[in-house]
C-alpha cells in the first residue's frame, strides 16, 4: 500500500487530502444541521421590493394602483352613510384619554387612570405613545403626532431589563412602522427606531428551533426563562416581514419564515394531537408542547389571526400561509365550535386536544375570531364561515347588551352547549322537530326552508336604527366569570369588520352602544377605567388603562363610523394591535 501511495505524485496527493477534508466536514455540518427546523426550500418566497407599486400612498386610501390577486374583502357598496356625528365623539374621547396620558404619563407606558399616575409593564419605553401614533394619524390629528415626534427620539431599547418580544413587536414595532408608512416615510427616525428594536430582538430568536423566548434582556443578552406561548411565536410574522421590506434587511424575514416553517412542521412528537389546533404552552429550544389545550382564546388567538393576515399580506404569493389558516379553522369547526340549543349563538371554548374535552368558558380574546373568519370567508370563499362568524360575535354581542353596564365581562360560562352541527344550528327544538317529522303529519308544503339564522334570535335592522332589548335572562346557563371590563378591542374589531363586510347597520349601532357604555361607566378625569363589576351599575373603577384603548378600542369604533374607503381592508391589514399596514404587490 505504502508503493502505491509513493507512485502517486506528491501534488495529487494534497488534491486527495483536500477532497478527504472537505468530505468530512460537509459530513459533520449536514450532522450539525439535523436539529434545525425543515424549511421547506420549494416554497416561494416573497420579494422584498417595494418598486412594484407607485412611490407613495395615501395615508387613510392606501395605493391608488394596488389590485389585489385576492378577491375583494369589503362590500362595494354600502347603502348605509357614515356617522359624522358619532365620530366625532370617538374624536373627542380619543383625545380626552391621549391629553390625559401625554399630561401625567408622557413617555411612560400606560397611564393610571384614576390615581393620575403612570406604569412602565412593557420596557417603559412608552407603549402608549407608540401605541397611539398610528390612531392619531387615522384620526387626522396631526398636531398631536408632530408633537408625539421628540419623545420616540429619547427611546432606548439596549436596556438592562426583562422585556417581552412579543409585546415589543406587536406594540412597539408594529406602531413604529404603521406610522411610517402611513406618513409616506416622511420621517426616518420612525423606521430608525424599528431598526434599532428589531436589531434588539433579534438575539432572543437565536434558539436551536428559531423560536423566540417569551422575555429577552437586551443588555444582558439572556432569556430569564425558556417557555413560551403558540400565541407569541406565531405573532411576530407581519412586522419582521414589513421591517425587512423597508430596512432591505432580509434577516428579519428570514427570522419570521424559519418560525413559520418549523409551525408547519410541528408533529405528534411535538405534543400535537390534532393538526392545526396548537396547544399554548411551548418550550422555546426544544419547540415541545407543555400542555395539551388548544385556545382562539388567551395564549393562542393571534397565531390563527396571523395565518390569514400574512397570506393577505403577501397577496396570496405564499399558499403555505393560506394551508395553515384553513387546516386550522377546518378542524376547530370539527372539534372546538359549539353551540347554544335553541338560540343562534355560537360558543368557542379552549379545547384538551387530547382528552377531547371542551372547557366550559370563552374568553373576550375570543371575540377577534368572527372577524378573522368574515375576511377568511371572503378571501376563500367560504360561506359557512361567514355563518360562524355571526354567530360567535352575536354571542359577544349579547355578553355586552344583557349586562346591567352594556359592557363585557373578561370570561363567560354555559351550562347547555352541544358541538356545531350546520343542519341543527340556529333552529329552535320545534323548528328541528318539524325539520325532521313534516312527511308524518300529512304537510303537503314539503320540507321547512332553512335559513343560515333566526331572526328571532338576531338579524339585520333594515332601515331601523333601534335595537330590541337584549332577552333576558340569559339562556342555556350563559352568565359571567371574571365580571371585570378591560377596555377590550375584540368585538370591537370584529364588528368593524362585520359592517364592512356587509354593511348591515345593526354592527354600528352594536358599536354606538358600547361606546355609550363605556363613556358612563369607565371615564375619569383623565381618560377611561377598567371596572370591577359589568353587572353592577355602581362599580367601582380599577386604576389601569391598557395602551390597546388608544391603538385598538377607540380606533376600531372611529373606522366603524368613517366612509368605507377609509382604510379600507382591500388597500390596508392590521396587525393584532390594529396597526394598518399597507396592501401591496409581491413577487
Amino acid at each position: 500500500m505504502a508503493t502505491i501511495i509513493s507512485r502517486i505524485p506528491y501534488r495529487w496527493r494534497l488534491v486527495f487530502i483536500g477532497i478527504f477534508i472537505a468530505f468530512v466536514l460537509a459530513q459533520l455540518w449536514i450532522v450539525s444541521q439535523a436539529q434545525r427546523p425543515r424549511i421547506n426550500q420549494h416554497r416561494p418566497r416573497p420579494k422584498l421590493d417595494d418598486d412594484n407599486t407607485e412611490s407613495t400612498a395615501h395615508p387613510l386610501y392606501g395605493y391608488s394602483n394596488f389590485e389585489s390577486k385576492l378577491p375583494p374583502i369589503q362590500l362595494e357598496e354600502f347603502t348605509y352613510l357614515p356617522n359624522p356625528k358619532r365620530q366625532k365623539a370617538v374624536k373627542e374621547a380619543f383625545l380626552h384619554a391621549w391629553n390625559g396620558y401625554m399630561k401625567y404619563a408622557k413617555g411612560h407606558d400606560e397611564l393610571a387612570p384614576v390615581s393620575q399616575k403612570y406604569k412602565d409593564p412593557f420596557g417603559g419605553w412608552g407603549a402608549s405613545l407608540v401605541d397611539g401614533l398610528s390612531t392619531l394619524l387615522v384620526m387626522e390629528l396631526h398636531e398631536e403626532f408632530k408633537e408625539a415626534l421628540p419623545e420616540l427620539a429619547k427611546i432606548n431599547f439596549s436596556t438592562d431589563q426583562k422585556v417581552s418580544v412579543f409585546e415589543s413587536t406587536i406594540r412597539y414595532l408594529g406602531g413604529l412602522l404603521s406610522a411610517y408608512e402611513m406618513t409616506n416615510r416622511e420621517y426616518p427616525l420612525l423606521l430608525q427606531k424599528a431598526d434599532e428594536l428589531g436589531q434588539v430582538l433579534l438575539p432572543a430568536f437565536d434558539t436551536p428551533t428559531g423560536l423566540p423566548t417569551h422575555e429577552w434582556n437586551p443588555v444582558k443578552g439572556e432569556a430569564p426563562g425558556n417557555n413560551t406561548l403558540i400565541a407569541e411565536v406565531g405573532t411576530v410574522q407581519l412586522e419582521f416581514l414589513t421591517l425587512a421590506l423597508h430596512t432591505r434587511k432580509k434577516v428579519y424575514a428570514e427570522k419570521a419564515q424559519i418560525i413559520t416553517d418549523f409551525i408547519d412542521n410541528f408533529g405528534y412528537e411535538h405534543g400535537m394531537y390534532i393538526a392545526g389546533l396548537y396547544p399554548s404552552g411551548l418550550v422555546a429550544d426544544k419547540g415541545r408542547f407543555t400542555d395539551a389545550t388548544c385556545s382562539f382564546g388567551a395564549m393562542g388567538d393571534s397565531i390563527y389571526e396571523y395565518f390569514l393576515k400574512e397570506y393577505i399580506l403577501t397577496d396570496g404569493s405564499i399558499p403555505q400561509y393560506g394551508h395553515l389558516y384553513l387546516q386550522s379553522i377546518d378542524n376547530m369547526k370539527r372539534y372546538m365550535l359549539r353551540q347554544l340549543p335553541n338560540t343562534g349563538f355560537l360558543f368557542l371554548p379552549p379545547y384538551d386536544t387530547r382528552t377531547g374535552q371542551s372547557k366550559n368558558f370563552m374568553d373576550h380574546l375570543a371575540c377577534f375570531a368572527p372577524g378573522m373568519l368574515a375576511m377568511g370567508a371572503q378571501i376563500f370563499d367560504r360561506p359557512e364561515d361567514m355563518v360562524i362568524a355571526k354567530g360567535l360575535l352575536e354571542t359577544c354581542v349579547y355578553m355586552y347588551r344583557s349586562s346591567a353596564t352594556g359592557l363585557c365581562p373578561e370570561t363567560w360560562l354555559a351550562a347547555e352547549t352541544e358541538p356545531y352541527n350546520r343542519l341543527t344550528y340556529a333552529r329552535t327544538k320545534d323548528e328541528i322537530s318539524h325539520a325532521h317529522d313534516w312527511w308524518h303529519v300529512n304537510d303537503d308544503n314539503g320540507p321547512p326552508n332553512r335559513d343560515e339564522s333566526p331572526s328571532s334570535w338576531f338579524g339585520s335592522l333594515g332601515w331601523s336604527s333601534t335595537l330590541k332589548p337584549a332577552k333576558l335572562p340569559r339562556p342555556n346557563g350563559l352568565r359571567p366569570g371574571d365580571r371585570h371590563y378591560n377596555l377590550r378591542p375584540e368585538t370591537l374589531e370584529s364588528i368593524y369588520i362585520l359592517y364592512r363586510i356587509t354593511g348591515d347597520p345593526v354592527y354600528q349601532e352594536y358599536g354606538w352602544e358600547i361606546f355609550q357604555s363605556l363613556e358612563k361607566y369607565c371615564k375619569t378625569e383623565a381618560a377611561y377605567a377598567t371596572i370591577n363589576n359589568v353587572d353592577d351599575q355602581n362599580t367601582g373603577k380599577l386604576d389601569s388603562m391598557e395602551s390597546f384603548l388608544f391603538a385598538e378600542t377607540l380606533k376600531y369604533l372611529y373606522l366603524l363610523f368613517s366612509p368605507p374607503d377609509v382604510i379600507s381592508l382591500d388597500k390596508f391589514v392590521f396587525n393584532t394591535e390594529a396597526h394598518p399596514f399597507l396592501r401591496r404587490s409581491w413577487e
